[in-house]
């Protein structure tokens, strides 16, 4: 996968709920098939603890603060060479308008939508998007694991609303190849076979979409 071929996908994200296991899938692709990441630096975002601990209070600062700090990220990866080598995100940039609408008010939500319909023209759309999932129970456990602190105040009724938000997207998602994963009883890490599985999964996915039509003759 280091030497790409035509037929091979350039740029693919996986997305997915908090807890999901999004960003250690991602490195663990890049290191396998030599690839480039992009990551999303959530730790750099000052609002986000005091986000988990009051949520009206601190949903807009959090929500314009990753809005731009994603777009920084996205306009500079959309600067590179794309061509040369597999590179693996672990969000797409509508990610933004989707927590936004989970978290502001209606006002808030009109002004935000002005900032992210302008910033949206430049981003570079994946060849294939991955959308893990996994119940609710087991996205809390995985938090609580991992021992973020500004994660500690986690409201779970907000957890499983994201999980229904990102169900009813990618429902209706067709600017990429989708794959669905549920990732309750997989553990990439561990598991070589899943991973390379996972890999042929989106090679074929990338391929399926991107066939060219075949010429019928009379």
């Amino acid at each position: 996968m280091s030497n790409l071929n035509p037929s091979s996908p350039r740029y693919i994200v996986i997305e997915g709920p908090i807890g999901v296991g999004k960003t250690t899938l991602v490195n663990l692709m890049a290191k396998r098939y030599q690839g480039n990441t992009v990551l999303e630096i959530f730790e750099e975002n000052p609002f986000l603890a005091r986000f988990y601990a009051d949520r009206d209070a601190y949903a807009f600062q959090t929500e314009m603060f990753f809005l731009l700090s994603r777009y920084k990220q996205q306009e500079q990866f959309a600067q590179r060479d794309l061509f040369s080598a597999l590179s693996v995100s672990d969000y797409l940039f509508v990610k933004s308008r989707l927590f936004a609408s989970l978290t502001l008010s209606d006002h808030e939500l009109a002004l935000y939508d002005r900032m992210y319909t302008i910033l949206t023209n430049q981003i570079p759309t994946p060849d294939v998007v991955v959308h893990l999932h996994a119940p609710l129970e087991v996205l809390s456990g995985r938090i609580k694991k991992r021992g973020r602190s500004y994660e500690e105040n986690m409201d779970l009724e907000y957890l499983d609303r994201l999980r229904g938000l990102y169900h009813n997207f990618f429902a209706h998602y067709d600017e990429a190849a989708l794959i669905e994963v549920d990732t309750s009883d997989v553990n990439f890490s561990e598991d070589r076979a899943a991973l390379e599985a996972l890999m042929a999964r989106i090679q074929r996915a990338y391929q399926a979409r991107n066939a060219p039509a075949q010429l019928i003759e009379f």
